[in-house]
């Protein structure tokens, strides 16, 4: 981090403003401030699923999200069929993973969905097909999407869900009415509103097209008097033609040869060279007859019953040709990113599909699924660290950190691999797994993603948030990861290229955050030195909290601890760090090294402080008189004509000049100072820090001029 980049993190970038129509999608978290109120940290585990259920089926549909807020995501589409798409995919994902949840702890999105002119700058989105999109999402209710109606026009044919209209709408800021849908499930046939009519009282509702209970009642009766006389007409005279036409429909089956009782010959044969046509139905078990044609038969009498034919024999189907199974044995990535688009894989074999199948099913909210998927994938991973950090992190988040050892344990005895060993560190206690994963980089230099994990973890907002030195080791390891990622030694690591994408988005981030922290807070101790009875008092103002300090005077010899203060830490309720100390008595221009442990236990430091007594002379003087200045100058009351500047001469040496001015005139006169002595030992007379006023003087200006050059404000004082 060097000058030209904290200038370049305080100069703000050129932007570029670009119009277009877009689908945008807005959507939040349905009473998500009460689910934090009532558990924040399970609230915010559950969020963070949540995100990476709605991010997947984003991706899989191409949106890009270009601003999040809390629990409030936007979403830019090229398609409104592929945001509509998406949204009832996210909504119905979501639905089927609330289901392992208590109806009170369940997040359900509501989203608004619109076409409109937007105005894009560096990535952002701005106009109102933005204000729209969120004024809709106001309407939804949980679980639910909204659309505007130019959303509705563009999909209504084209995806097999129903639409309800909720009619024109009247939202913040908006100041023409939105004609707003609400969205059904998939293969869902929602009611159309009918247009909306206005009461006496000014409200507005749907008309009523029930019809009265009375006239319903005598229309239904009307209606089945009607079925019933038709029936009783026409039943006679169906019977009757069944008695005529059923000999002709109907011949007798011929006397079958032995063996063969009860099953019917063909009437009738084709004539030579050609195929025979049996009568109906068709006879499958005698092949057609190429003898002469066989003379007709007379009719058989008329027969009260006659026995069902019997059914023909179902005809053998033809063998089909089994389906070429997709070669995917290529390049792994190669093969996942060919899988974007596909559904759940039935016949899995290869990691690139069991990956896949984790990765829909986890978009899906099949978190068990997801999982068999995951850990059928693992073993055929190897080094590939993004199928065993998905894996580890949703089997922590599902049973536990101690599941996502013990499944990591059992895989490291089976398939060992760097990977492995790291997601055993990484699925610790949160308490312990920055220690767990500073101790693996330590033993596993070089391991880049193990850097990225580490620096995640020191940057970790709990316990007051991270130390100095925490930031410092976090900066370092981005460094690492990011150069890695340069030198090309991350791809071969990575199924999934865009999650190797977001972790180099992501540190990327955390680098230039830390080097704006370091650009503007303090980061190192300080001292100041006063003159003390003995010598000089050391006064110590560290950058954090510290548990302990020590000191060494000198290039050589130990630290040796400033002891405790009577203060209590309100944080840990132990005594605090003294921050004072003597210096030796004749301590000449040295530099002392401080060192102190931040809050985390972690050493930070040696500090070097430079200690030169005629400086400290200056500035402990300087720092006097800015701090006391009514002590500059004083009234005699026993001596009406003279002016005191005892105070003054405490502190000569910070004093290049005094200049002086009586009454109403600006300073313009200089004091009579003496000389400067650093040891203070020089005896001065009586009179040395008196002066003669002019008579009648009730007032003085006093400005001072500092030993390197700067001027004090002007000063007035006035007699008592």
């Amino acid at each position: 981090m060097n000058a030209s980049t904290a200038a370049a993190l305080r100069t703000p970038p050129p932007f570029t403003m670009k119009r277009k129509i877009a689908a945008i999608l807005a959507a939040d978290v349905a009473g998500y401030s009460r689910l934090v109120a009532e558990d924040e940290e399970r609230t915010l585990t559950e969020l963070a699923a949540a995100r990476d259920i709605f991010d997947a089926l984003v991706a899989r549909v191409g949106g890009r999200i270009f601003n999040t807020a809390g629990d409030s995501i936007m979403v830019e589409f090229d398609s409104a069929v592929e945001a509509v798409r998406a949204a009832v995919d996210i909504q119905e994902a979501m639905k089927t993973r609330n289901l392992d949840l208590e109806p009170k702890r369940r997040l359900e999105f509501r989203m608004g969905l619109t076409i409109g002119d937007v105005v894009e700058r560096d990535g952002d989105l701005l106009g109102d097909g933005v204000n729209i999109a969120a004024r809709l999402e106001s309407l939804a209710p949980p679980g639910g999407i909204c659309v505007s109606r130019s959303v509705h026009e563009a999909v209504a044919n084209k995806l097999s869900v129903g639409f309800k209209e909720l009619g024109p709408r009247q939202v913040k800021n908006i100041p023409q009415p939105v004609h707003a849908y609400l969205v059904g499930s998939p293969g869902e046939m929602m009611v159309a509103a009918e247009p909306l009519v206005a009461r006496r009282d000014g409200s507005v509702a749907r008309p009523d097209r029930r019809e009265p209970g009375l006239r319903r009642f005598l229309r239904r009766i009307v209606m089945l008097a009607a079925i019933l006389g038709m029936v009783y007409f026409a039943l006679p005279a169906l019977q009757l033609a069944h008695t005529i036409l059923d000999p002709y429909l109907h011949p007798p089956a011929q006397q079958a040869p032995d063996g063969e009782a009860g099953t019917p010959k063909p009437q009738a044969t084709a004539p030579p060279g050609e195929s025979a046509q049996p009568e109906k139905p068709p006879q499958p078990e005698k092949p057609a007859q190429t003898e002469k044609p066989a003379q007709p038969e007379r009719p058989a009498r008329p027969r009260a019953e006659r026995p069902p034919a019997k059914p023909p024999a179902p005809k053998p189907e033809p063998a089909r040709p089994e389906t070429a199974r997709p070669d995917r044995t290529g390049d792994p990535a190669t093969v996942y990113a060919g899988l974007a688009r596909e559904g759940l894989i039935a016949d899995a074999r290869s990691l690139p599909e069991f990956y896949h199948n984790a990765r829909f099913l986890e978009a899906k909210g099949d978190r068990t699924g997801a999982l068999a998927a995951y850990a059928a994938a693992a073993p055929l991973a190897g080094e590939a660290i993004d199928v065993h950090f998905r894996y580890a992190s949703l089997l922590r988040m599902v049973r536990g950190p101690a599941a996502v050892r013990q499944a990591y344990a059992a895989l490291i005895r089976t398939n060992p691999s760097v990977a492995a060993e790291l997601m055993m560190a990484f699925g610790s206690e949160t308490d312990d797994r920055r220690e767990r994963l500073e101790a693996f980089v330590a033993s596993h230099p070089g391991v880049a993603a193990a850097d990225n994990l580490m620096a995640d973890a020191l940057l970790d907002q709990r316990d007051g948030g991270p130390t100095l030195t925490e930031r410092r080791l976090a900066f370092d390891a981005t460094e690492r990861f990011l150069d890695a990622a340069a030198s090309g030694d991350l791809s071969s690591r990575f199924v999934d290229r865009t999650f190797l994408d977001g972790w180099l988005d992501m540190a990327r981030r955390r680098r230039g955050e830390i080097e704006r922290f370091f650009s503007s807070a303090r980061t190192r101790p300080t001292a100041a030195f006063s003159r003390s009875s003995t010598g000089w008092l050391t006064r110590l103002s560290l950058p954090e909290p510290a548990s302990a300090i020590a000191v060494r005077i000198g290039e050589q010899g130990p630290f040796t601890s400033t002891g405790s203060s009577a203060t209590l830490d309100s944080r840990t309720g132990k005594p605090m760090p003294n921050v004072e100390f003597e210096l030796p008595p004749g301590t000449g221009r040295v530099t002392l090294y401080v060192t102190y442990q931040d809050r985390s236990g972690r050493e930070a430091g040696p500090f070097p402080l430079s200690f030169d007594p005629g400086a400290a002379t200056v500035e402990s003087g300087r720092a006097a008189l800015e701090r006391f200045p009514e002590s500059w100058v004083s009234f005699r009351e026993d001596l009406p004509g003279v002016l005191s500047f005892a105070g003054l001469i405490s502190n000569r040496c910070a004093l290049s000049r005094v200049m002086i001015g009586f009454g109403d005139e600006p300073p313009r006169s200089q004091l009579p100072l003496p000389a400067c002595d650093p040891s203070g030992s020089a005896a001065l007379p009586s009179n040395a820090s008196l002066v003669s006023l002019p008579n009648g003087t009730e007032v003085v200006q006093i400005q001072l001029v500092y030993a390197d050059g700067s001027e004090s404000a002007v000063r007035t004082f006035k007699r008592p």
